[in-house]
């Protein structure tokens, strides 16, 4: 071999050690994180836009009241939902491995039918109301449910498998945008145990959001639930900045029970919203409810709050079961309204109904 031969081939052998050590370097220091994110459409298809803390629909920004519904199990009654005002319904998936997209009814392994998610899209459109679609849960092949609230989603043991079936949901309903996907119900520990970290949930986010954006051509709104089992918004204080960058339409989801509930008042709910839309951090109230572990709660202040700043409410929960403190109707299809749970049922359809 020449010289000048042997000069190039050890000035490629330098080019490949230097590019392999800057890429170490990179993985190490965690440099130049954007090279592995999903692309940034230069057009995102519409109406639904996120932008700064607002959700605009062709341009212009809305918010929304709704409910929590459970049409997996059975669709409701369209023309009630249309009678009560409803704007919004997120839908509950109790048994993501097997809930059918679209196509018939299945009976799962929990001996549980399932209806297709097409069929509750179709139906709520019918009605101009947007779906969100939410994991709760997970059935394995033993019929044994293992529901999502105040676990950690990456220690998951099915967590590979849940983030194949996201990605069908994302690639099926990719032209639906009236259809938004929620990543995750109520994760992580109530009071920050089990090894929760801020940058843990950071990371979860990260994957769980990006799995659905590799999806070519997804640009349906992703929500985001908070830490402690959805209820606190510090997490998505501290770094939901650094979820939102380099990505798009995200929008963040507190559920409001006792940490927003008991020992509060009007002011300090407004404060605590205007906050996070004063850091261009969108969100919406994605559960409210009277009851949770403990005594049933008064809510009346909390949708004063929420109505004085703006913010979409989505209650819990669309259910007729007079039995049920949470549930807004009871048998007979008319608003769940007893002592016993502070007239929950006629409080919230007058929310519903009445005017920002």
């Amino acid at each position: 071999m020449s010289m000048k031969k042997d000069k190039l081939f050890l000035t490629s052998i330098l080019i490949l050690f230097i590019s392999f050590s800057a890429c170490d370097k990179q993985e190490i220091e965690g440099i130049g994180p954007e090279v592995s994110l999903p692309p940034v459409p230069n057009h995102i298809k519409g109406p639904f836009i996120i932008e700064g803390a607002d959700i605009l629909k062709n341009g212009v920004p809305i918010s929304y009241k709704g409910v929590n519904a459970m049409q997996s199990f059975g669709l409701e009654d369209p023309d009630l939902m249309e009678e009560w005002k409803i704007e919004i319904s997120r839908e509950f998936i109790g048994n993501l491995r097997e809930q059918p997209i679209f196509g018939s009814p299945i009976l799962g392994r929990d001996d549980k039918w399932y209806h297709p998610l097409q069929r509750i899209v179709d139906q709520n459109r019918s009605k101009n109301i947007i779906t969100i679609l939410c994991p709760f849960g997970w059935v394995d092949n033993k019929g044994q449910q293992i529901l999502f609230t105040g676990l950690n989603p990456s220690s998951q043991p099915f967590f590979e498998e849940y983030k194949l079936k996201m990605k069908q949901l994302a690639e099926h309903f990719k032209d639906q945008t009236d259809v938004w996907i929620q990543v995750w119900n109520e994760p992580y520990h109530w009071d920050n145990q089990n090894g929760y970290s801020h940058e843990l949930w950071l990371n979860d986010m990260k994957d769980m959001v990006d799995n659905l954006r590799w999806v070519n051509g997804f640009h349906n709104i992703i929500v985001v639930p908070g830490n402690e089992q959805g209820q606190s918004e510090n997490a998505i204080i501290s770094q939901g900045k650094k979820l939102t960058e380099n990505r798009f339409n995200i929008l963040f989801d507190l559920h409001a029970y006792e940490k927003w509930l008991v020992n509060t008042d009007e002011n300090q709910l407004i404060s605590r919203m205007v906050k996070l839309k004063d850091m261009s951090l969108p969100f919406i109230i994605g559960e409210v409810g009277v009851q949770n572990v403990g005594d049933v709660m008064e809510v009346s202040h909390f949708l004063i709050a929420a109505r004085s700043v703006d913010i979409s409410v989505l209650a819990w929960l669309w259910n007729r079961n007079a039995q049920y403190n949470n549930a807004l109707l009871n048998e007979d299809g008319q608003p769940n309204a007893t002592e016993a749970n502070k007239y929950w049922g006629e409080t919230y359809k007058k929310f519903l109904k009445s005017d920002n």
